[in-house]
C-alpha cells in the first residue's frame, strides 16, 4: 500500500466540520514580497475540473472579469470520474498540507451553501487485512489525533452501531473512524460551480485547445483554436495538461507525472445502505443523498500489452459498453460481500479518471517567480483542495497578497 492509494484523513474539529484545533483563515495570510501585477480585472482560467471550477467562481464573485477555458468541457477529465472523498489524513505530510486540507473540509461547508451543492458528511471508515498496515493506521490515527482531528480506532461494536449494513469478517476487527469525512458528486459539484460562476458573469469556452499564452506589454494573450484572449493573469489549472501548459509558458520545470487511471462506478439510486466512506483492502465505496453508490477499483489495470496500448490514449470511456458492464460487474462482486445488498444494484455509469499527480505529491500553487502574470494551481485530491484553493487564489490574485498557508506550495521546490 503506498501514499498513491489514497488514505487521507480529517483533521480538525467537530463531526460537524467546523475546526476549533486550527487558527482563523485570515490569520493564515500577510502582505508578501512577491511581485504583484497590479490591478487585475480579467482572468483567463484554463481548466474546467473541480480546482479550475472554483477559481473561476470565487474570483467571478469578486466582480472578476473571468473567461474559463477547457479542451473539453467541466468535469470532464478526473473531477467527472473521481471517488470524491472529502479527506484530511495521516498520510498528508508535511503537516502543512494536512492543515490545508483541514481548511479547505471547513470552506467546503461554506461554499457548498453558498453556491447550492449537496455533501454527504457521513465521516468514514477504514480497515485493512494486513496486520502491518493496520499498525500503519492506528499508529497514524494516534498521530493526528495530537492535532485534534476527530478520528478514533473502533471495534466491532461501534461498527455494528455505526453501519449496520456493512459485514466486516472478525470479531476482532477495528477500523479508523473519522466523524466529518465527507463525499460529493464530483461532476455534478463542478458543473455547479461553473453555472454559478456564468451567473456572476464568467464567460465559459469549451471545447478550446489552449496552443499559445504570450506575455505582452499590458498583460497576456491567450491564443486557442476557438478564439484569442486579452488578459490581465491567466491561470493554469489544467489537471492532466499542466505539463504541457508549463512548457508553453516557458516555465522550465514540468509539474505532474504521469497520470494514473482509476476506475469509477456509480449505480442507479437504491435505498440508504450505508452512510460512511468505505476503504478497504481490496475496494471502496460510499452512498451519496440521492442513493447513488459510488465505487472504486483497487486491483489496477492488466498489464498486458494490448491493454497498455488502449491506455496509452487516455480514454475515459471503455472500447465498448459490453466490456465497462463487465468490469463494473467485477467491481460490485468485490464490494458486495461487505454490503451484501450491492448485489440488487443496476450500473447507472463506468467511468476512467486520469488523475494528475505533482512531482513530489503536493500541489503546485502561485505565481511562478518572475511570472506575475500566471497563477498555477496543479494537485492531485483537488476535490478536496478544491474550495480553499479557490478563495485563497482569488485573495492572492485580487488582493495582492502572499498566502502564507500555501507558502510550502509554490513550483521554485520542485
Amino acid at each position: 500500500m503506498t501514499t498513491m492509494d489514497r488514505r487521507d484523513f480529517l483533521t480538525g474539529a467537530t463531526a460537524t466540520g467546523l475546526t476549533a484545533a486550527t487558527a482563523p483563515l485570515r490569520a493564515a495570510f500577510s502582505t508578501g514580497s512577491q511581485s504583484y501585477p497590479g490591478n487585475v480585472n480579467r482572468v483567463a482560467v484554463i481548466g474546467a475540473g473541480i480546482v479550475g471550477a472554483s477559481i473561476a467562481y470565487n474570483l467571478s464573485k469578486r466582480g472578476c472579469d473571468v473567461i474559463l477555458l477547457d479542451k473539453q468541457g467541466p468535469a470532464a477529465q478526473a473531477s467527472g470520474n473521481s471517488f470524491a472523498w472529502i479527506n484530511a489524513t495521516y498520510f498528508d505530510m508535511p503537516r502543512s498540507y494536512f492543515d490545508l486540507r483541514t481548511h479547505s473540509i471547513n470552506e467546503y461547508h461554506r461554499l457548498s451553501r453558498d453556491a447550492g451543492f449537496p455533501v454527504h458528511w457521513g465521516g468514514s471508515l477504514e480497515w485493512y487485512d494486513a496486520a502491518n498496515t493496520q499498525k500503519e493506521v492506528s499508529d497514524g490515527v494516534r498521530r493526528i489525533q495530537a492535532y485534534g482531528a476527530p478520528t478514533w480506532m473502533v471495534g466491532a461494536d461501534k461498527i455494528a452501531e455505526l453501519e449496520p449494513n456493512l459485514v466486516i469478517p472478525g470479531d476482532d476487527r477495528m477500523a479508523a473512524w473519522c466523524s466529518r469525512d465527507g463525499a460529493i458528486h464530483a461532476g455534478y459539484t463542478t458543473r455547479t460551480l461553473v453555472s454559478c460562476a456564468v451567473q456572476n458573469g464568467a464567460t465559459t469556452v469549451f471545447p478550446a485547445n489552449v496552443n499559445r499564452i504570450i506575455e505582452q506589454p499590458a498583460g497576456m494573450l491567450v491564443q486557442s483554436d476557438v478564439e484569442s484572449f486579452e488578459v490581465d493573469l491567466v491561470v493554469i489549472a489544467a489537471g492532466i495538461d499542466a505539463n504541457a501548459m508549463a512548457e508553453a509558458i516557458g516555465l522550465g520545470t514540468d509539474l505532474i507525472r504521469p497520470p494514473t487511471p482509476g476506475i469509477i462506478v456509480t449505480t442507479r439510486p437504491m435505498e440508504p445502505l450505508i452512510n460512511s466512506v468505505c476503504y478497504t483492502t481490496d475496494t471502496h465505496f460510499h452512498q451519496l443523498d440521492d442513493g447513488r453508490v459510488i465505487l472504486g477499483e483497487k486491483t489496477g489495470a492488466p498489464g498486458t500489452e494490448q491493454h497498455l496500448a488502449y491506455l496509452a490514449e487516455r480514454p475515459n470511456a471503455y472500447p465498448s459498453s459490453e466490456l465497462a458492464m463487465q468490469h463494473a460487474k467485477r467491481i460490485i462482486e468485490v464490494a458486495k460481500k461487505y454490503v451484501p445488498q450491492f448485489a440488487d444494484s443496476e450500473i447507472e455509469s463506468v467511468g476512467v479518471g486520469w488523475r494528475p499527480l505533482p512531482l513530489d505529491g503536493l500541489p503546485v500553487i502561485g505565481r511562478p517567480k518572475n511570472m506575475p502574470a500566471i497563477y498555477l494551481a496543479s494537485m492531485h485530491s483537488g476535490i478536496t483542495l478544491a474550495p480553499i484553493v479557490g478563495h485563497l487564489a482569488a485573495m492572492e490574485i485580487l488582493d495582492g497578497v502572499t498566502v502564507d498557508l500555501l507558502s510550502d506550495f509554490r513550483v521554485e521546490r520542485l
